[in-house]
């Protein structure tokens, strides 16, 4: 992946975590002790990866503040491990979920998935569902060796095996999101949630309007929230890694890219060649048919990021929670490296950089 936009990617998570440790001192500051002690009781059931719990943890992080402290916290039993991408057990621990009543107005309540996928609105139109199924294409049922040796977080190679399922054969455009936007004003640049996305979400639209002749480049600057908005309004889906992973490799077997394994900006954007995102179905499509599996924008897949397990896999679906959301595909700014099939980034799920939106339906 590109230096500058791991730095990007980090920044922004760096700030969020900021701006949620501010709103935290100020709850400690501002309540009395018995909101405080309810608060602490509530984080002893909250664990972290190392077995402690959070409010043992942010004890020590902010100690006593205006003659306030957190109640002590007794030590907590490892959490379960949760099973991750390929059947085996990853490091995530259940996490449980804060009572709204236990946090004030001012802090920021725990994020969801499933904040950004409860029913919305069925105002998609009849010929925009029909432009969505024309686009979509088949990928058939089977397996492929998923992963490679030229990155730890790759490792191992392990066999998976998929059911069948449908991929959209381009990236959702600024038109086709524009038409999601006002169906649900409430995904507008000035209405969306702040807590189901950044500040730069939407940041190359100006009044709500996509920049003028883009009609037909992908939609950059989109949340995982808004993505899994985006296609719970079209009546489809993310792909999940592994799924991401099969229909990228076109086919095509121990490839490093979607068509060989030679890249170049000829085949992809790629290298901020073009110095931004291009028009959808520009470069040459894989086997499978599907275009800018490499380049021009990265994709939001469903999973929380976690290693592999070394086991063979039957439609593996990722660790149950974490932190960072499955980045794949590399964008208009990445090196070839970032671009090969098997590369992954992990991203916080309200970060909108360069990241796309591709749909997908069955399995």
């Amino acid at each position: 992946m590109d230096y500058l936009q791991t730095l990007e990617f980090r920044m922004a998570s760096l700030q969020r975590k900021i701006r949620l440790l501010q709103d935290l001192r100020f709850f400690v500051e501002t309540s009395s002790p018995e909101e405080l002690a309810a608060f602490g009781d509530e984080l002893r059931s909250v664990a972290t990866s190392s077995g402690t719990t959070v409010g043992s943890v942010l004890t020590g992080l902010l100690g006593a503040s205006a003659g306030q402290a957190l109640p002590a916290t007794e030590a907590h039993p490892a959490a379960e491990p949760l099973p991750i991408a390929g059947g085996g057990q990853g490091p995530a621990t259940r996490r449980s979920a804060l009572p709204e009543a236990a946090l004030p107005e001012a802090s920021a309540p725990s994020l969801s998935p499933s904040a950004a996928t409860e029913p919305l609105p069925a105002a998609i139109s009849v010929d925009t569902r029909a432009l969505f199924e024309a686009s979509m294409k088949a990928i058939p049922a089977g397996s492929f060796l998923m992963g490679s040796e030229a990155s730890d977080s790759e490792k191992p190679v392990h066999k998976v095996a998929l059911g069948a399922f449908r991929v959209c054969d381009h990236l959702v455009t600024n038109k086709e999101y524009s038409l999601f936007v006002a169906a649900n004003p409430n995904w507008s640049r000035d209405r969306a949630d702040p807590e189901l996305r950044d500040e730069s979400y939407l940041s190359d639209w100006s009044d709500g309007v996509y920049p003028e002749g883009k009609e037909d480049n992908p939609v950059a600057f989109v949340s995982f929230y808004a993505a899994a908005a985006f296609a719970a309004w079209a009546g489809k889906r993310l792909l999940t890694e592994a799924e991401w992973e099969c229909a990228a490799r076109g086919g095509l077997a121990g490839k490093k890219y979607p068509d060989g394994d030679q890249m170049n900006d000829k085949i992809a954007n790629l290298a901020k060649q073009y110095r931004g995102t291009t028009a959808v179905k520009k470069f040459e499509p894989n086997g499978f048919g599907l275009y800018d599996m490499a380049g021009n924008l990265f994709e939001w897949t469903s999973d929380w990021f976690g290693p592999y397990s070394p086991g063979e896999a039957k439609d593996p679906s990722g660790p149950t929670f974490g932190d960072y959301k499955v980045a794949r595909g590399g964008s208009w700014m990445s090196g070839a490296g970032a671009l090969r099939v098997s590369a992954r980034v992990d991203v916080e799920p309200q970060i909108c950089g360069q990241i796309g939106i591709r749909l997908a339906d069955g399995g």
